[in-house]
């Protein structure tokens, strides 16, 4: 793939994550469960992994998670959102090179979201250093079930359209 056409793929897949994000932002809690949300923007990081490969789907998920932070304003956001999307994306890369042929797409994902969301809880014990923190974590875990199935057939429906569209990508 030419570097115009990837500097472009990576752009789209970033921006499509932040207004994913964006959107998801105006949605009313799931749950009364602090932090708990779909994770729509994980759609781009996904996407970029099974369209595009581990170093793009790296690079889309340090790049939406430093710019939502910015656009947020909020520095303990972008510390939170970095820590789960980096070791969430790391799982999957791991999952989906040496898992593929038994762990689908829907099921990277799952393992994506759990991942994220201990991650993320343990991110905000080391800011907050208060251990009731993690009386959240069973109720986030089960909650990533269902939010990484959504996030991951919506992954694969996308990527297969794109496998369709450009039968170089996957």
């Amino acid at each position: 793939m030419s570097t115009s056409r990837r500097v472009t793929n990576l752009a789209l897949l970033v921006s499509i994550g932040l207004v994913l994000s964006i959107i998801e932002s105006t949605f009313p809690p799931l749950l009364p469960v602090p932090g708990a949300k779909l994770g729509l923007a994980n759609i781009a990081t996904v996407v970029a992994l099974y369209a595009f490969g581990p170093g793009m789907a790296i690079e889309v998920t340090v790049l939406r998670s430093i710019l939502g932070g910015l656009l947020r304003g909020s520095v303990v956001g972008l510390f939170l959102s970095f820590s789960g999307g980096i070791a969430s994306t790391l799982v999957m890369i791991v999952i989906y090179l040496l898992l593929d042929r038994y762990i689908s797409i829907v099921g990277v994902s799952v393992a994506g979201a759990v991942t994220h969301n201990v991650v993320q809880l343990a991110a905000a014990f080391l800011l907050i250093q208060h251990a009731a923190l993690f009386f959240y974590l069973p109720y986030l875990v089960l909650l990533s079930v269902p939010t990484g199935l959504f996030v991951g057939f919506a992954s694969r429906r996308v990527t297969v359209s794109l496998q369709g569209m450009f039968p170089a990508t996957g």
